[in-house]
């Protein structure tokens, strides 16, 4: 079900598109503020994500692999499955599009 406020709004644009290609869950923007940290979790299912706001500060680490992700356009597919935190180290908010994918199988 898709939020009415965000009906027709570029938002329900890249929805639209990321549903052809993937099964979709939940389907949100998150904040990470500065200088903060998401706690070591695993997830139930893979998240897809868009960086929309980000900084050099700002990584995901999965197991011991830690990466930047751009926010250049890029859609990042990401196996939440495993043990992953994610931490904003620089000065300014990160903001990512995070879709969960209910049907994704890492090859």
């Amino acid at each position: 079900e898709f939020v009415e406020y965000y009906k027709n709004t570029y938002f329900e644009e890249v929805y639209n598109i990321l549903k052809k290609k993937y099964k979709l869950g939940r389907v949100r923007l998150l904040l990470k503020e500065p200088r903060s940290t998401l706690s070591w979790h695993r997830d139930p299912e893979p998240r897809l994500h868009i960086p929309i706001i980000t900084n050099p500060g700002c990584r995901m680490v999965i197991e011991d692999k830690a990466i930047h992700m751009p926010a250049d356009g890029s859609v990042w597919i990401t196996n939440a499955t495993k043990y992953h935190n994610a931490f904003n180290g620089g000065e300014e908010n990160r903001v990512h599009l995070v879709a969960c994918l209910t049907d994704y199988k890492f090859h």
